[in-house]
């Protein structure tokens, strides 16, 4: 009972962080968007990494029996989307959006690995 206490904790957790982290994407986007300084790439990133944090939300949501697979793909986009965000330079709203990206990406790993192994 504690382990499945422990786990729905840890959904919790990466559900909130996908959520974060779609919210920072989008916010980042839009930010950066009225500033001019986001290229065509950029853009397409942070709307890819809002898309894939949203539908691993979801999937977890449902129990969906994807949800192992999806956490996977969402890690693996936040991770681009951080590098991404990262060589933007030093503007603090993309170190914002990296960091939240790198932490997303590390909740929905542990997701993956624990919902894989189930």
């Amino acid at each position: 009972m504690d382990t499945m206490k422990m786990d729905m904790g840890s959904m919790r957790r990466c559900m909130d962080d996908c959520g974060m982290c779609m919210s920072m994407c989008m916010e980042t986007m839009m930010m950066c968007g009225k500033m001019e300084m986001m290229t065509p790439e950029m853009a397409c990133m942070l709307q890819d990494c809002a898309a894939m944090c949203e539908m691993a939300m979801g999937c977890m949501m449902r129990g969906s029996p994807m949800c192992g697979k999806m956490c996977a793909m969402c890690s693996e986009m936040c991770m681009m989307c951080a590098d991404m965000c990262m060589k933007m330079g030093k503007d603090e709203m993309m170190m914002r959006c990296a960091e939240m990206c790198k932490r997303c990406a590390e909740s929905c790993n542990m997701m993956a690995k624990t919902t894989m192994a189930a």
